[in-house]
């Protein structure tokens, strides 16, 4: 199998280099999909393997999958262009270097045993948020993108992810380039910044730790002599998916349909073809 997928992932990369952005600027998108057929399934390895470490248990892989293949259908659904999510992928792919295409076959299995499967509520899709590691608890969907429609994304408690080797970090920036007063004005039940104060301007939490290229937003500030400290928690922005705190529980036998229903307890686990 692993020969297979080597040769399988070699295959993708021209697959997307060379023919498709080729045909489509010159016949467009509906004469590429007269012409080659687009199968998910087929570049769903090398999907997931931009979106998760091939150290992760296998369940924990597959619970990435289902969500990637999820995320799929559903801008599809919402109208966004194949050329679009295409493109994506392919800038996501070039922050790789080609040593990382040797990929694990756990990448190829997790796709093979999951076809075909996604996440939905109520027989819809819906957005399905991951990052790396929490701050100990998961983000309220609703609390964070100030809407009802995202109330399926609760606060789920990590206590698994507090032991992880990477929980805190530190990061030092010199004083004179950050504003001279910066006050953390708002946190949400969960612990991150949602709003910041520098000098006379009130910042989004997310997008500030995010320009400073912090860990997360939920962070603490501490100041010395010439720098300041941001002590964060976590990696990511806390929401949905904690990739750790899943594969701590493939680690303890729970399945992939297992780990996602921990994250997702509203959501069920369901064919495409069904969704259609």
């Amino acid at each position: 199998m692993k020969n297979h997928f080597i040769s399988c992932t070699l295959g993708i990369l021209s697959f997307f280099f060379i023919p498709y952005f080729f045909i489509i600027p010159l016949n467009g998108i509906d004469t590429l999909m007269i012409n080659q057929k687009f199968n998910v399934e087929r570049i769903l390895p090398v999907v997931t393997a931009t979106q998760i470490d091939k150290n992760m248990k296998l369940e924990t892989i597959k619970a990435q999958t289902i969500i990637a293949r999820s995320d799929y259908y559903r801008r599809l659904e919402e109208k966004e262009s194949l050329l679009d999510i295409l493109k994506e992928l392919r800038r996501d792919l070039e922050k790789k270097s080609f040593s990382e295409w040797i990929l694990d076959e756990k990448y190829e299995r997790a796709v093979e045993e999951t076809r075909g499967e996604v996440l939905v509520r109520n027989y819809k899709l819906e957005l399905l948020p991951y990052h790396q590691l929490s701050a100990g608890r998961t983000r309220n969907g609703k609390e964070v993108l100030h809407s009802d429609k995202y109330k399926y994304l609760k606060s789920v408690k990590c206590d698994s992810d507090k032991e992880a080797d990477d929980y805190l970090s530190s990061f030092y920036i010199s004083q004179v380039d950050l504003p001279k007063n910066l006050i953390i004005k708002k946190r949400d039940s969960a612990g991150y910044v949602t709003e910041i104060r520098a000098d006379d301007i009130v910042l989004e939490g997310e997008t500030f730790s995010r320009e400073l290229g912090l860990a997360s937003s939920n962070f603490s500030i501490k100041r010395s002599k010439n720098n300041i400290c941001f002590l964060c928690k976590g990696k990511g922005h806390g929401l949905g998916f904690s990739q750790y705190g899943g594969d701590q529980l493939a680690k303890n036998k729970k399945t992939a349909e297992e780990i996602l229903t921990t994250y997702f307890a509203d959501m069920q686990i369901v064919n495409v073809r069904e969704i259609k």
